[in-house]
């Protein structure tokens, strides 16, 4: 084998690189000696490479206290764009969504081409997502770094895509009077990397002659990397969290030492291209341990230590199980005390198990439950999710101390419950040094309650080239609008909402990090007051 690092040929499968010597994105190829055959890799991204994160005035500790704005749907040049302003109304910074190499398709799925939440479904670690490229993803960060806005991830790594998503060219499903599709595509521009799994196949293997089986030799994932098919129909079962297909996607097991290697490989490349840190996507389905275990691999890979703003939120939906979940240590499976243990137990210094917070599920209308046996400055809370958006959706019970803006609820009321996020939030006695994260979701209208794709160009069916009758598709619009005063569009017309923009909102999170009310006289045409 051949390998090559920056087009510089060598025989040995590694090279040390240093912030000396080493400025840019390095290109990575492997070829067999005779030269019948290469593999380039994705690039390699180094810590240092990305710009510094510009200072500004506010209370923002390090980059561990302030709001962060979550871009549903929006591509990475369209928050490049935004970051301008973000930075002058003073957010700390802006979560993207997954930017993983993910499923897309040319046939609808349930009718719809290309919903929002094949985003959630990986095809490979490689930082080629429906968003954006590698270098789209690059730029942003740069941008965004240099504005002092801080950038920071959607990583999933509790499973990869459906079961029967995949490139396998035969599907058929017996209990949908044997309907029929082809293999998918992905957000790979010029091909998608190999994915297979063996959900809905009824041909063996093209090239080995074997049944189907889970197999992504772009991570690379074996069919010994993934749990056996399990159904996901208890939610007080802890092998069935940790073990169970959630909605059919199929599940690693991240109790294997080599998954848990290859997955910090994977955020420890979010940090190196310069995020500042990430979600953790269903994290309730990763055991407290597991996600232990990955967490102290990311720090040993980052020389021993978290960067000073390093920060990471794991999304953990409590529903009915919290005891179990958060209140009761002695669970057998518990991401309150009993993680900050296994966090410690790993090498995490207090300082750094602060960095990693709990998405609080039960803010607004049962905040405790999410703190009951960890502090609140390690919990992040929010009043509208992503999770939400989809009608039917109800992994939350906010009562009438909260609300989803798409699904409803009038302006005036969503405002005043995204102003409490920072004026005086259910369940903080200490609002300046309580929930130091606390998140706003710029989302976006489905044209109905079934067309559920996103409004980037990839939903819309002219796109669409197999059973393309009955498509339900969505039409693109820009996501940047210089001149929204917020809450753009309404139900059945499709718009992005940039609830972020709104006077009123930017002022309660400004007051909340020490900064003055921007006005029609300070905010350099930023935003319009109402």
């Amino acid at each position: 084998m051949v390998y090559s690092f920056g087009g510089q040929p060598q025989s040995i499968p590694w090279k040390i690189f240093s912030s000396t010597t080493t400025k840019g994105p390095v290109t990575v190829a492997v070829k067999l000696t005779d030269g019948t055959a290469t593999v380039v890799l994705e690039p390699l991204d180094f810590i240092w490479s990305a710009p510094a994160v510009a200072p500004r005035s506010g209370d923002y500790r390090s980059g561990q206290k302030g709001a962060i704005v979550e871009f549903f749907g929006w591509p990475h040049d369209q928050v490049e764009a935004e970051c301008q302003f973000l930075a002058q109304a003073g957010y700390l910074g802006a979560k993207l969504f997954p930017s993983q190499e993910q499923i897309l398709s040319t046939q609808p799925f349930n009718s719809v081409l290309n919903p929002w939440y094949f985003m959630y479904q990986p095809v490979s670690y490689r930082l080629q997502g429906r968003m954006g490229s590698r270098d789209q993803l690059r730029s942003t960060i740069a941008t965004c770094r240099s504005l002092g806005v801080r950038l920071y991830a959607d990583a999933v790594i509790n499973h990869m895509t459906g079961s029967g998503n995949d490139a396998n060219p035969y599907h058929r499903n017996p209990q949908a009077g044997c309907s029929l599709w082809g293999g998918k595509n992905s957000s790979l521009a010029g091909g998608r990397s190999p994915m297979y799994t063996q959900g809905f196949v009824y041909t063996t293997n093209q090239r080995t002659g074997l049944p189907a089986s889970q197999e992504f030799p772009a991570v690379p994932w074996s069919p010994v990397d993934f749990h056996c098919e399990r159904a996901l129909n208890s939610w007080t079962d802890p092998l069935d969290l940790n073990a169970g297909w959630l909605t059919g996607l199929v599940d690693l097991n991240t109790e294997r030492d080599n998954v848990q290697e290859r997955i910090a490989a994977y955020l420890t490349d979010l940090i190196s291209i310069g995020f500042s840190g990430f979600r953790i996507d269903a994290a309730k389905h990763i055991k407290p341990d597991d996600l232990a275990s990955i967490f102290g691999k990311v720090r040993r890979n980052l020389g021993g230590s978290f960067p000073p703003d390093f920060i990471a939120w794991l999304e953990v939906l409590l529903g009915g199980e919290s005891d179990m979940l958060m209140c009761n240590p002695n669970s057998g499976y518990n991401y309150g005390a009993y993680l900050e243990q296994a966090l410690s137990g790993n090498g995490l210094t207090k300082s750094e198990i602060d960095m990693i917070k709990i998405w609080n599920s039960g803010y607004p209308k049962e905040t405790d439950k999410g703190v009951c046996t960890i502090s609140p400055w390690r919990s992040a809370i929010q009043n509208d999710d992503a999770d939400q958006q989809m009608p039917g959706s109800s992994s939350r019970d906010m009562g009438d101390q909260g609300c989803i803006l798409v699904k409803g609820c009038q302006e005036d009321v969503h405002r005043g419950f995204e102003m409490k996020l920072f004026q005086s939030p259910n369940g903080a006695t200490d609002n300046d040094n309580q929930f130091p994260i606390r998140l706003v979701l710029s989302s976006f209208y489905f044209p109905n309650d079934t067309a559920l794709g996103i409004p980037d160009g990839q939903s819309d069916c002219s796109l669409c080239q197999t059973t393309c009758n009955g498509c339900q598709g969505v039409k693109k619009v820009t996501a940047f609008n210089a001149g929204s005063k917020g809450y753009d569009g309404q139900t059945g017309q499709v718009d992005y909402t940039r609830v972020h923009r709104d006077a009123s909102i930017v002022n309660a999170m400004r007051q909340w990090i020490h900064l003055s009310p921007l006005t029609s006289k300070n905010n350099n045409n930023i935003i319009s007051m109402r």
